[in-house]
């Protein structure tokens, strides 16, 4: 076991500094890159706990909505503030030009971040006093098909009003800084599969910082304000935004002065995108809307998740009810760990294409069940744990945006990470305005109204069953819509490959015609060339015949190649240099320890002995077989044959 922890160790060791082989990212850039999405994870905990909802305690005990504050403010003229955010974040993140080399994605990250801190962070500390300030209000009139059959008065306060705009500036930088982690993600490597490992595993770790806060704030909230409201306390809030402003700050900055972006292009490219230019090419981009229309309508399919309904009202007792909602937090949450685990390895066996399709297919069939057992508590939230278990597959399409956008670029020539985004947030949003009306319309068919309270309509047993049962409809029928595109996605992880060898081959063509050539555009060539020629690649030898430079570049590469190699050897043996320092540093601490110890009981300290014990236990020594341990009882005497350790420990 500790013989596994020690080879475990030094494999982090190893590719702490230096990329695994075929791979471009070091073991460090990617613990920064988490640490930076774990940043994001405490400055969500905010998010959540601000939204504009009758379900938010902060809502309905300090800023007093109504549920027609909800509709206006989060329906209305929280799409219409997202439809004009679209088109401003996609112009200022596809068309900002980094003089600094900081990188398209990183320079929007410090401010923004700390402008989503404290836009979202400083509304608890609104004065509750200004919620009794009125404003002005608001009349609904009646909407019979929604269940409303009278008009209503929504008032709205000083607190209200200036919550909401805190909330929109917040939510803009919000967005600001989420697109560039997710252009980072999606440009922190040209290799697919290295790209697949890393947002699997960032998805497993990066989330644990806002699980932890969300667990310990009720915790909190039952030992200091048991008695004045628990979780309704606002002070319970002043107490946990500042915490998660400066974590969520702090985890930023190690992704932006920790990552780098891998995007391939010239050298002296420049981002230049009008939006209804962007827009336009995406549009005609048949993948795009393949996997918009999935994630509109994955989020449709998630109404069916009754389990709040299922633990609040289908149990009578406190104990029943407990025990769901443990379930409901422990078991039914984490299965979606299960996709995030297994997703690189399933994606390696049969393609991202494939295993999404198992997701939407498996999600279905588990809708269905829920359909047919809706009556029954127990087996609803066993069907809700295998609906997890194959939603948490569904991330495989945010790994699928970055496989597109590296084909856009092949097909146009241009990077649109920024009017992705948002270009499918403009659409996400306009259909979310009618797609919202579905489920109060489902829940009309079966005589729950608009205007009806919830929390008493779903005691009826009745209605309860009505609303399970048509809730589940809705969701099944988002399912089934979001399932059919997938069959049409034919971007195989081969010709993704290809794309990104045709794009290499296209800048070092550029950056040829530029006289800015870099070393690794010789390395890129050479590779490219080499793979055409061993696999006679009819598409890579197209490419290939399209720039008469690349002869010129590959004649050149050969001394680029030893200089870059020679590079890699020296900086190679000084990192294991420093790293058997530290091997014979601990030799030297157990043989002194031993010393010590036979000083203390009077016996001989046979140190010849001791050190050829210590030093055969080394992890870069003990398997040393081109010449006696004795030979390298110092690290002198190591150093004198660095090369030949080095290269007998690399061939091990």
């Amino acid at each position: 076991m500790l013989d596994k922890l020690m080879e475990l160790f030094f494999k982090v060791k190893t590719y702490w500094r230096k990329p695994p082989k075929g791979y471009e990212v070091t073991y460090k850039e990617f613990v920064y890159y988490a640490l930076g999405f774990g940043g994001t994870s405490f400055l969500s905990v905010l998010c959540n706990w601000t939204s504009i909802a009758t379900t938010t305690y902060m809502m309905i005990s300090h800023f007093k909505i109504s549920t027609g504050v909800v509709f206006f403010l989060g329906t209305v003229l929280g799409s219409v503030c997202g439809l004009l955010r679209a088109p401003i974040l996609s112009m200022l993140i596809d068309n900002r030009n980094d003089k600094k080399k900081r990188g398209k994605f990183k320079q929007f990250l410090i401010v923004p971040s700390i402008c989503w801190a404290l836009f979202f962070g400083l509304i608890p500390f609104i004065p509750a006093s200004w919620a009794e300030v009125e404003l002005f209000s608001i009349t609904i009139p009646a909407i019979p098909i929604m269940g409303l059959y009278e008009t209503q008065t929504s008032v709205f306060s000083l607190a209200v009003v200036v919550m909401f705009v805190m909330l929109q500036l917040g939510t803009f930088f919000q967005n600001i800084v989420n697109q560039a982690m997710a252009g980072i993600e999606q440009t922190i490597s040209s290799v697919a599969q290295e790209r697949a490992n890393f947002i699997s595993v960032r998805g497993l770790i990066s989330n644990i910082p806002g699980s932890v806060i969300n667990m310990l704030m009720p915790i909190v909230a039952g030992i200091l304000f048991a008695d004045s409201g628990h979780q309704l306390n606002i002070n319970l809030y002043r107490i946990f935004f500042p915490i998660c402003m400066v974590l969520g700050v702090g985890g930023v900055l190690f992704t932006y002065f920790g990552v780098h972006e891998r995007v391939i292009v010239s050298n002296n490219f420049v981002h230049r995108v009008k939006f209804w230019q962007g827009a336009k090419e995406l549009s005609q981009n048949k993948y795009f809307w393949i996997i918009t229309v999935f994630n509109v309508f994955a989020n449709l399919r998630a109404v069916a998740n009754i389990t709040n309904w299922i633990c609040q009202f289908s149990f009578e007792s406190a104990t029943a009810k407990t025990i769901a909602n443990l379930f409901c937090t422990t078991l039914l949450m984490n299965a979606f760990i299960v996709g995030m685990v297994f997703s690189p390895a399933l994606i390696k066996r049969w393609g991202k294409r494939r295993v999404m399709l198992m997701s939407a297919i498996g999600y279905a069939a588990m809708l269905l069940l829920q359909l047919l057992v809706y009556k029954n508590p127990y087996l609803v939230l066993f069907a809700s744990f295998c609906q997890n278990l194959f939603g948490g597959f569904s991330f495989v399409s945010s790994m699928m945006v970055s496989d597109v956008l590296d084909y856009q670029q092949w097909k146009t020539g241009k990077r649109l990470e920024g009017f992705w985004q948002n270009y499918a947030g403009f659409i996400t949003t306009l259909i979310g305005v009618f797609t919202g009306m579905l489920t109060p319309l489902f829940l009309s068919f079966g005589g729950i109204g608009f205007g009806d309270d919830l929390n008493t309509a779903l005691r009826d047993t009745t209605l309860r069953d009505n609303a399970y049962f048509y809730q589940t409809l809705l969701g099944l029928i988002g399912c089934v819509i979001c399932a059919l595109p997938l069959f049409f996605y034919d971007l195989t992880e081969d010709k993704h490959a290809n794309y990104v060898r045709a794009l290499k081959l296209r800048a070092a063509a550029e950056n040829f015609r530029d006289g800015t050539l870099t070393d690794k555009d010789y390395v890129n060539v050479r590779e490219v060339l080499d793979y055409a020629n061993e696999k006679n690649d009819a598409f890579v030898l197209e490419e290939i015949a399209r720039h008469d430079c690349l002869r010129e570049i590959n004649a050149r590469a050969d001394a680029v190649l030893e200089k870059v190699k020679a590079q890699e050897r020296k900086a190679d043996l000084e990192a294991f240099a420093h790293d058997l320092e530290l091997e014979f540093k601990r030799a030297d601490a157990r043989v002194e320890k031993l010393r010590k110890k036979a000083q203390k009981k009077g016996e001989a300290f046979d140190e010849a002995a001791a050190r050829q014990k210590a030093v055969s236990k080394m992890q870069y020594l003990r398997h040393f077989t081109e010449a006696p341990l004795s030979a390298y009882q110092t690290f002198d005497a190591a150093m004198e044959d660095l090369e030949t350790v080095y290269d007998a420990v690399e061939a091990q």
